[in-house]
């Protein structure tokens, strides 16, 4: 599918930065694009219930519109960018990944992507 390769394309740029262990985009149905398997799918799923939580807190105390969230663990961080009206970027992080240098990388990586959007549409 032409839609699976062009967002692959474009994750390539963020998973070959040092300490980030992978990336994925899913739609805001809780379904990966890509590749799928268990673990992408409950991750897929998990992040877009997250994210739809933490959405409407951030609208119920009036504090704007949600731009990005970042989940730290033990392991890393989960980094989540929703990006057109369907769509979520999703990068795992192991502790010592730069993070200033993965949020420039995806900020591209989503413009691409809206780019793939509009010229697949």
């Amino acid at each position: 599918m032409k839609t699976n390769t062009s967002f692959k394309e474009a994750l390539t740029s963020i998973n070959r930065i040092n300490g980030v262990k992978d990336s994925i985009v899913a739609g805001l149905d809780g379904i990966p694009v890509g590749k799928i398997d268990r673990n992408t799918s409950i991750l897929s799923a998990s992040t877009v219930a997250a994210l739809g939580a933490v959405r409407e807190m951030t609208r119920s105390i009036n504090y704007g519109n949600l731009e990005q969230l970042m989940i730290e663990t033990d392991f890393g961080k989960i980094i989540i960018e929703e990006f057109g009206n369907e769509h979520i970027v999703i990068v795992l992080t192991e502790n010592n990944a730069n993070i200033g240098m993965i949020r420039v990388i995806l900020k591209r990586a989503v413009k691409e992507f809206m780019g793939k959007l509009v010229n697949l549409q």
